[in-house]
């Protein structure tokens, strides 16, 4: 696949509310980032598969707003052995480690992937 392929191919299993991710056929490196190649090996011979959409929190930032919300970015480690940058929302009980879980939110009529603590 190309990076074009595998990048439409994300944001259509997005609006079907699925957790892409990619797998090197040639090492088995997991991976979430669409590339079209394995950035352990370098083998072009990937597919996209599925998650379960469930991990935990590996780390986070918190940023305060002067008007007293905040909004938490932080690494979620998933069940499957990859990692991904995220929003994650609930975050008054936010952590480290604490379990999350992905929903998908609508933003100018695509849907995207955050995560809620669970």
């Amino acid at each position: 696949m190309r990076d074009d392929e595998i990048r439409e191919s994300y944001f259509k299993y997005f609006n079907e509310e699925k957790l892409p991710f990619i797998q090197c056929k040639n090492c088995g490196h997991r991976f979430y980032y669409p590339r079209a190649f394995c950035p352990k090996c370098g083998s072009s011979d990937v597919e996209v598969r599925f998650s379960e959409g469930r991990g935990k929190i590996f780390a986070m930032t918190k940023i305060y707003r002067k008007d007293g919300s905040y909004v938490i970015y932080g690494i979620v480690e998933l069940e499957e052995g990859f990692r991904m940058y995220s929003n994650i929302v609930e975050g008054n009980q936010a952590d480290i480690a604490k379990r999350v879980e992905v929903i998908f939110k609508e933003i100018n009529g695509k849907k995207y992937p955050l995560f809620k603590v669970i």
